[in-house]
């Protein structure tokens, strides 16, 4: 059980991480959250080809990204 709770910390981690950074790039002028947020989709559907697991937690946090972008 510990094992699993640890990588869902882990996994909940760095998708705070990813949310955090694309706010930061946005704040930056180089990228807008809702560009990030496009190619990390792209990013996990190609990852998914080789990795469903990898390309699922990928397309959580394009997900997670997207929520904050205002509409």
């Amino acid at each position: 059980m510990e094992d699993t709770d640890e990588r869902h910390d882990l996994a909940g981690a760095q998708g705070k991480l990813v949310v955090f950074l694309a706010a930061l790039l946005q704040r930056s002028n180089i990228v807008s959250t809702a560009e990030f947020g496009q190619l990390l989709a792209v990013f996990a559907d190609t990852v998914a080809e080789a990795d469903a697991g990898e390309g699922a937690i990928l397309s959580c946090w394009a997900t997670a990204v997207n929520a904050m972008t205002p509409h």
